[in-house]
């Protein structure tokens, strides 16, 4: 039973690797305590306050330092290392927006980052929606959750 279980925990594993190979990997960023303005993790994602370990978002901006837009300067882990986005583009969508951002690498990532307006608080937004990067004709995407605020 064991070498089974052990067997089907491999196949999954190299099913995961070879989907995560067709287009740039999505990573997660591991911060705990992290002073983040807006911080989405993957949807479904449990976190705990008190475990550090679960302090693990794919989208972080920082806060504001002037009157520029929050969000126009996010990070994300994309194959393996921390990269800093421009936004290039926003357009609204029904219930929220879609907002364009591009690395800035010599062969740049593109990541179309739909926000689904949610809860809505007197300090925070709530949002969920995908991530899509893309790069050399090929792209990866998953769902978040997550807010914006102090």
């Amino acid at each position: 039973m064991k070498a089974l279980t052990l067997t089907a925990l491999a196949a999954l594993m190299a099913g995961t690797a070879v989907a995560q190979e067709s287009g740039p990997r999505i990573g997660d960023i591991v911060w705990p305590d992290i002073e983040s303005y807006c911080s989405f993790m993957r949807a479904g994602h449990i976190f705990d306050y008190n475990d550090p370990s679960s302090w693990r978002w794919v989208l972080f901006t920082n806060f504001p330092v002037d009157e520029t837009d929050t969000i126009e300067t996010p990070f994300m882990r994309i194959d393996d290392q921390l990269r800093q986005l421009a936004q290039i583009d926003m357009q609204e969508i029904d219930g929220g927006v879609v907002r364009i951002y591009r690395s800035h690498d010599a062969n740049p990532y593109r990541v179309e980052l739909t926000m689904i307006d949610g809860e809505q608080g007197s300090e925070s937004a709530g949002y969920s929606g995908t991530i899509m990067v893309s790069r050399s004709g090929t792209s990866s995407e998953i769902a978040y959750e997550g807010d914006c605020g102090a």
